[in-house]
């Protein structure tokens, strides 16, 4: 809009020369009014447009005064029949003795009323006042006559200049932009060179698209001085009241400020603009409405600025920003106070910019930066670099302060307090933290981390952590959690869904070393972590541990999908089970030291669906333990006891009530494979001075069900393990069957199995002693039986009959 303001001023100031002749003029040759039709031909001569304009007033002494009315010119072709430019009225005067006298202009007050301006930009690019240029061009091109010389701006002096019910209209039709300056009201002071002159004003700015509204008031004192161009401001006040109006309320925009300003210059030589400290009045600032605020504002600002326009170096110093806000964009939708302070310089030759002494204050939190860098100011991409720091602070206390609900923690004495500290780098697509000092409480954090693209939400770590007990943060046990191993716990652990959707997100890479943590119980130490997880691709975890006496290593690999797939390797070696299982489980069941191999594969997006298709191999081997809350020995013996009762024989003495409830054992290992969710094993073994242990059974991992067949054989008299009382079971097999709930299974000794055994091994060894006196008379046992044999055929094919006599020797039979 800049050519077709030019053009405006310059018509303006050729009208104002035609007052002025006119007012000299006019009155000793002719009537005023009939110079009209002369003044619209040269108008039309001169722009090609149609000019008129209504009646013209004219008197003489002591003032020279004209007053014109109603002046039009027409619009460019094609751009139809409103006027381009209407001004309802103006009048001058001109003081005739000095005129007359000394050739010296002495004007009265300006005024011009009801100007209109119509400016605007046809479908095919085309502006009602690029024909207007043309002939302003084609005039510059001419040879222009040699100035005569005579008074400039020192020979004028005009009392003032007020306009009234100005407005200028722009549309764009190519764009589909409009906007309307309106209601523009102005008054200057005495306009005479090196005087100071007074302003003030108002007018109201207009926007179709986007729609908004902004109206403005100003005044001060202008000094300027034409030799070298030099300008001086004093006192200057602005008012701004602004509406943006958005697709919905919520969208709105809407501002309220005043600024005061002392003193700002322009030196013409050096081309230097400088602005005194100034402060800005921000009555309001807001987002949305006022009865639903998104984010609402108010506060002061206060500066001051210098600008080398020559050296392109621009400077704000002493920025102070106070603000008080609120609205539902803030954490909580409570009121907030913000400060911010420092100083800022640009350097636009370097395409540079640097921010000194950096202090920003929210909600207690208080960040600073000593200084920040930022290279590639102008370019696609802005790098901003340097100190960060967060003064220590209480993370509870803060989200407190902004509202926001934390979740109950088995501590409630966590998050008192942080601090950070890093070398920062970032622009508008990533961030790193270099040097990160991050501290929490007990626990120091400190490494590299980096936002490689925030789009996508890339993440890059190498961090170590000196120590933390992340049980304290972890939500504390539920009291009326169903208990392990019922239906109800079963199906609510089946039902659980995995963060599929969350993992698949996830887009990170980067190694976490912890000198010492505690979880779930477990307290780990050197815990090594490599996590290699690119976005919608296949995700990597390495893990590796010292604990309880051993170490831990864990490959787990996870790839996405509708069906996501899983598969993990652990290997747990030199591990004492029985403080593991205590800090994990609460219970000591298995004690020893030994370790565990997994290789499984599975897939699925519930815990229930892992479970059923889970698939691999489990191993394990313990030595120098003990099975905690069952103690074999005791239990054989009790079952004898109680057979031997029902046999007829004699109640057993009362067992001591300081015997342990665990079984010992010197070593205790055992392999199985999973298919589908079924841990299938026929070699389970243990060994301790009382017995030989073998297994073979199933356990539904799914259904949480066993099926197992354990055949302890006794084969000592160790003392404390029931030995003595058990020396008649040597070497006897005590089949003993598991079944039911995985946790809380029924236990089943099959006595008759094991008397059977008993018995058969009794027979085995009377047969063994009387084996050769068998040996012996077995000729004669054998004809016993043959004997017996005929015996018993002869009753039951001849009764009682004695046997017919033999026959004599020689004699035959009668036929």
């Amino acid at each position: 809009m800049a050519k077709p303001l030019k053009f405006l001023l310059v018509f303006l100031a050729g009208l104002l020369l035609l007052l002025a002749a006119a007012i000299v003029a006019l009155p000793f040759l002719f009537d005023p009014n009939d110079f009209r039709g002369k003044l619209s031909e040269a108008v039309k001569k001169e722009t090609g447009r149609e000019f008129s304009v209504g009646e013209i007033r004219l008197s003489v002494f002591p003032w020279i005064r004209v007053e014109i009315a109603d002046a039009v010119l027409g619009n460019a072709a094609g751009f139809g029949s409103e006027p381009m430019l209407r001004l309802k009225s103006a009048e001058l005067g001109v003081k005739l003795m000095p005129l007359l006298r000394e050739g010296r202009v002495e004007a009265s007050e300006l005024k011009l009323s009801g100007l209109r301006a119509v400016l605007a930009v046809n479908a095919e690019g085309l502006s009602n006042w690029a024909d207007l240029l043309a002939l302003q061009k084609q005039k510059k091109e001419e040879p222009e006559a040699a100035d005569a010389g005579g008074g400039g701006l020192t020979d004028l002096d005009i009392a003032g200049v007020e306009l009234e019910d100005v407005a200028l209209s722009y549309a764009d039709a190519q764009a589909g932009k409009d906007y309307a300056l309106e209601n523009l009201r102005l008054k200057l002071g005495r306009l005479r060179p090196g005087e100071t002159l007074p302003f003030e004003g108002a007018l109201t700015l207009n926007s179709g698209a986007p729609k908004a509204r902004a109206g403005l008031e100003f005044e001060g004192d202008l000094r300027f001085e034409a030799d070298s161009g030099s300008a001086q401001v004093s006192d200057l006040k602005l008012k701004l009241d602004g509406l943006k109006e958005g697709a919905t309320p919520a969208e709105s925009l809407a501002a309220k400020l005043q600024l005061e300003a002392p003193a700002l210059g322009y030196d013409g030589k050096s081309r230097v603009l400088t602005v005194a400290p100034f402060k800005l009045l921000i009555e309001q600032l807001l987002a949305g409405t006022p009865e639903q605020p998104r984010l609402s504002a108010k506060g002061t600002l206060a500066a001051s600025l210098k600008a080398d326009l020559a050296q392109r170096l621009h400077q704000v110093q002493g920025l102070d920003l106070a603000l008080e806000t609120a609205g539902s964009a803030i954490p909580g939708g409570k009121a907030q106070t913000l400060k911010l302070n420092g100083a800022a310089s640009a350097d636009l030759a370097e395409d540079s910019a640097r921010i000194d002494g950096l202090q920003l204050e929210f909600a207690g939190l208080k960040a600073s930066a000593k200084q920040l860098l930022v290279a590639g100011l102008t370019g696609e991409l802005p790098t901003a670099s340097g100190d960060l720091t967060v003064a220590p602070f209480s993370p509870r206390g803060l989200l407190t302060s902004l509202d926001i609900k934390l979740p109950e923690m088995a501590d409630a004495k966590t998050l008192q307090t942080a601090s950070l500290s890093a070398a920062l780098s970032a622009n508008a697509k990533s961030a790193a933290f270099k040097n990160l000092l991050l501290k929490l409480d007990d626990s120091t954090l400190s490494g590299e981390l980096a936002v490689r693209d925030y789009s996508s939400q890339a993440l890059a770590f190498a961090l170590k952590l000196d120590a933390i007990d992340a049980d304290r943060y972890l939500p504390p046990k539920a009291a009326a959690a169903p208990a392990t191993g019922t239906e109800a716990a079963k199906t609510n652990l089946n039902d659980t869904p995995l963060p599929v959707e969350m993992l698949d997100k996830l887009n990170a890479e980067g190694t976490l070393a912890i000198g010492k943590l505690k979880l779930k119980g477990v307290t780990l130490s050197d815990v090594r972590l490599k996590l290699d997880a690119p976005k919608s691709g296949n995700k990597r975890q390495q893990l590796s541990a010292q604990l309880y006496g051993g170490n831990a290593n864990l490959a787990l690999d996870v790839s996405p999908g509708a069906k996501p797939g899983y598969a993990l390797k652990t290997t747990l070696s030199g591990i004492s089970a029985g403080p593991l299982l205590k800090d994990f489980l609460g219970k000591d069941y298995v004690s020893g030291k030994g370790s565990v191999n997994l290789d499984l594969h599975s897939g699925g997006r519930t815990v229930g669906e892992v479970r059923r298709a889970l698939n691999g191999d489990v191993a394990f081997n313990f030595v120098d333990g003990a099975v905690k809350g069952f103690n074999l020995g005791k239990t054989i013996r009790d079952g004898q006891a109680l057979l031997s009762v029902a046999q007829g024989g004699a109640a057993p003495a009362a067992a001591a009530s300081s015997e342990p409830q665990s079984t010992d054992f010197a070593e205790l290992r055992g392999a199985g494979k999973i298919v589908n969710g079924v841990l299938k094993s026929d070699q389970l073994s243990a060994k301790n001075p009382l017995f030989r242990l073998e297994g073979a059974g199933e356990l539904d991992l799914a259904n949480e069900t066993i099926n197992y067949l354990a055949k302890p054989t006794l084969v000592g008299t160790a003392k404390g393990q029931g030995g003595k009382e058990l020396a008649e079971l040597q070497g006897v097999v005590v089949p003993i069957r598991l079944t039911g709930n995985l946790f809380k299974p029924k236990v089943q000794i099959d006595w008759q199995a094991a008397l059977q055994q008993k018995a058969a091994d009794k027979l085995r060894g009377q047969y063994e002693a009387k084996k050769e006196e068998l040996q012996e008379h077995r000729e004669e046992i054998k004809q016993k039986a043959v004997d017996e044999l005929n015996k018993g055929l002869m009753k039951l094919f001849g009764g009682n009959k004695k046997p017919p006599a033999e026959p004599a020797p020689g004699s035959t039979p009668q036929p």
